[in-house]
């Protein structure tokens, strides 16, 4: 897919060994889903909005310089796995704001249910907007998401979503719903399973981040 891009990267690589180890206790995944959130946030940001300015040298020479505009980001972490990699993404976007959309998942119908909505009112202020999810699985939550931002005024061309993980299904959800939203993940997996997990995968995200 066009709109998808996924990390190919030594550096990725080596934290997705640690991210996918069930072997890995709290600190390590931890420590693994944010170094590789600064890759993705490299690459996420890599058409960031910026401003020209000039600066002089210490040679005493002005010189033409980018001023990144991060002020003009919006990052919308799905709760809760998504909050594992705002700091990340704030390591290298200071003025970013933070929004953030709760989902559940019913368990049974794998539907997604929202449960916290704080998106600002002043959405087409922003030049960018990344949704932040571990785990693109069924896409039901992305999609849900998407929505919620869709009806909120949202322009899908300036969404962009983050993930460690994804599978066909939760990409083929994004592209046929939101065919211009891009996505972007550090791997895509080859199976969802019966209980809408992605194997290989990690597990679940959310209680390896905060709970166990």
């Amino acid at each position: 897919m066009e709109s998808v891009t996924v990390l190919r990267h030594p550096l990725a690589d080596e934290q997705l060994q640690v991210i996918r180890n069930k072997e890995s206790d709290i600190t390590a995944f931890r420590a693994a889903m944010t170094r590789l959130g600064y890759l993705l946030a490299v690459e996420a940001t890599k058409d960031a909005p910026v401003s020209e300015a000039s600066v002089t040298t210490p040679m005493e020479v002005e010189t033409p310089v980018s001023v990144l505009q991060d002020d003009k980001i919006l990052l919308v972490p799905i709760l809760r796995a998504g909050l594992g990699l705002v700091e990340s993404f704030l390591t290298f976007l200071p003025k970013a704001k933070v929004a953030h959309i709760g989902m559940s998942r019913d368990h049974e119908t794998l539907e997604a249910r929202l449960y916290v909505n704080s998106l600002p009112k002043n959405l087409a202020d922003f030049e960018q907007i990344c949704i932040l999810d571990p785990m693109l699985a069924t896409g039901n939550s992305c999609v849900k998401s998407l929505e919620v931002l869709a009806d909120a005024g949202a322009d899908p061309a300036k969404i962009k979503v983050i993930c460690a993980f994804a599978v066909k299904e939760g990409l083929g959800q994004i592209a046929g719903k939101f065919p211009r939203v891009k996505v972007i993940t550090a791997v895509v997996d080859p199976v969802l399973n019966n209980i809408g997990y992605i194997s290989p995968g990690c597990g679940d995200a959310g209680d390896r981040l905060y709970l166990l």
